[in-house]
């Protein structure tokens, strides 16, 4: 990281106003606890804030970005138990790369990126910051946080068009047997207060001959309806031939926030996902669950968070299946800062 720093600093003359170099460290912590088949964590298929009982930390990132003219980069570092539980399947340092990618605007409206970068699929991330609630909703975390290869998007006005050649599934490495074909794609509007999104996956998940190609679609809605409350909502639907069956699930999520001030937010969810066969959620017996959340979030300054949040989920095939029941309270602290080392965000890209 530190030669990085030193080569983009040398790279960047003195004056050279579009050269921008950036540090980003975010830290979230959690404590949650309650009622659960397993007392040391939640169910299997959830992979984000998932340790019960002990103070831990879900995410420590360290970012290091930087834009020139119409070349953008960037690198981070990610550690946790998130990224022990979501990036487990990756080999060596990849488990702990959260982002590597470089992009280049080849015109005014387009530009392409290639590397490990952000999952084009859903409404929610890895960063508690960025989303409405403090725990991720199951359909966010039975879907693609990160994926790599290679994106080409377009903007005009306030639509923009992606496709993207992928990895497969969330994956970063490439192993012996080569890279799993997939592709992406996604589309967003803005129309008033309204954002729309839709966005797609097609292709292999692994090298297993008995799985078959799989075909994922999520739409989604954002509206701010005030200043103060904001409404969001998606639907994810996807099938494959998995095991010699053919397989499906289906998950609608409604989210919702209200900023009663600057220093106090109420945010809830309702979700449901169904996936009987197991095409996606590790659960033994298939997932059916229904779960909400309620939470409240207290900002004592711009880049701290302090969120409670209570959050249930429950089988509706049986009403009482205790490896997906689950009942809990957490307590979850984020944080982050963001400072330009060389020029400012006031720079046009």
């Amino acid at each position: 990281m530190l030669i990085a720093v030193f080569c983009l600093t040398s790279y960047a003359s003195a004056d050279d106003s579009s050269f921008r170099l950036q540090s980003t460290l975010r830290i979230e912590g959690y404590l949650q606890g309650g009622n659960t088949e397993n007392k040391e964590r939640l169910p299997e298929y959830l992979v984000s804030n998932t340790l019960l009982s002990k103070p831990t930390f879900n995410l420590l990132s360290g970012s290091l970005s930087f834009a020139k003219s119409k070349w953008k980069a960037e690198i981070s570092g990610i550690m946790g138990s998130y990224a022990d539980a979501n990036l487990a399947h990756e080999k060596g340092i990849l488990k702990h790369i959260g982002a590597l990618w470089t992009s280049h605007d080849i015109s005014e409206h387009t530009e392409i990126l290639t590397g490990i970068y952000p999952s084009h699929i859903g409404l929610e991330s890895p960063t508690g910051f960025d989303c409405i609630n403090p725990s991720r909703s199951m359909v966010a975390d039975n879907s693609p946080y990160y994926q790599s290869g290679i994106r080409i998007r377009h903007r005009i006005d306030n639509q923009t068009y992606t496709v993207h050649l992928l990895n497969g599934w969330q994956r970063s490495t490439i192993d012996s047997n080569g890279i799993v074909p997939a592709i992406g794609y996604d589309f967003s509007s803005q129309h008033g207060s309204v954002n729309y999104t839709i966005s797609g996956f097609i292709g292999n998940v692994s090298h297993d001959s008995l799985d078959g190609l799989r075909i994922y679609q999520q739409c989604g809605a954002t509206y701010q309806i005030t200043n103060e409350f904001q409404i969001s909502g998606s639907i994810d639907i996807g099938t494959q031939n998995k095991n010699g069956i053919s397989t499906w699930m289906i998950s609608p999520l409604l989210m919702a926030q209200w900023n009663m001030s600057s220093h106090w937010k109420f945010n809830g969810r309702i979700e449901y996902y169904h996936d009987p066969d197991k095409m996606i959620a590790q659960a033994k017996n298939g997932l059916s669950g229904l779960g909400y959340s309620l939470g409240v979030d207290y900002l004592p300054f711009e880049q701290g968070l302090f969120r409670l949040e209570y959050r249930t989920m429950n089988d509706m095939r049986n009403g009482a299946y205790l490896e997906n029941d689950a009942s809990f309270f957490g307590l979850h602290v984020q944080w982050f800062i963001s400072e330009y080392l060389i020029g400012d965000h006031s720079v046009n890209q």
